[in-house]
């Protein structure tokens, strides 16, 4: 199955005099096409869980591109972003990228450009989520170890052997052994090496 199979392309603000024709071609070559009139109502449909981009059209409304940008890093929309507008300055695009948005397509553009920057952009997208659900994944595994196991897991982190953390908690080695084995089973690695590089991925995951 084609990324273009499983992802949208929302057209925002789009219309007759600017991006129609593009969006048009798009729909020619296969790509589901959602048009939409208003930010708000982009928040709405945009569905997080799949990949896809974000056209957002513009010829004098400068301010929605920003509002666009702006809602997708507060809510972590993994879409990305794409200004199509004619007669876009220097200045301007590297702005729009600084801010957020992957590329900025300049009207009248040839159709090669326009079907790569889709890909590109929808790529991405696919990468950020499969990387999301991979964070979620790893998240699920150290959320289901015990208090006991999670004791184990810090005192690894600090460097602690099996004698000194029996002591530490009060236990026999064979107690922290077993726990270890768990610890290592609920994380799904085999080395020690392996679990702490697990642990650093997930200690850089934003909980909130």
């Amino acid at each position: 199955m084609e990324a273009k199979d499983i992802a949208t392309v929302y057209a925002i603000n789009c219309s007759d005099d600017i991006g129609s024709a593009e969006i048009k071609f798009l729909e020619e070559q296969g790509y589901q096409i959602q048009m939409l009139s208003t930010v708000e109502s982009l928040l709405r449909e945009i569905n997080v869980e799949e990949p896809g981009c974000v056209f957002v059209c513009t010829k004098q409304n400068e301010v929605l591109i920003y509002q666009l940008i702006r809602e997708f890093k507060k809510r972590k929309i993994p879409q990305e972003i794409v200004l199509v507008a004619e007669h876009v300055g220097i200045k301007q695009a590297v702005e729009v990228v600084r801010e957020g948005a992957y590329a900025v397509v300049e009207l009248p553009c040839s159709k090669i450009i326009l079907l790569n920057t889709v890909q590109d952009t929808i790529a991405k997208s696919a990468r950020k989520l499969a990387k999301r659900i991979e964070l979620l994944e790893l998240t699920r595994k150290f959320q289901s170890l015990t208090d006991d196991e999670f004791e184990v897991l810090e005192a690894l982190v600090k460097g602690e052997g099996n004698k000194q953390m029996a002591h530490l908690f009060d236990v026999s080695s064979r107690t922290i052994d077993r726990r270890k084995r768990a610890l290592f089973d609920k994380i799904n690695v085999d080395s020690l090496a392996d679990l702490l590089l697990s642990y650093i991925r997930w200690s850089q995951v934003d909980k909130t």
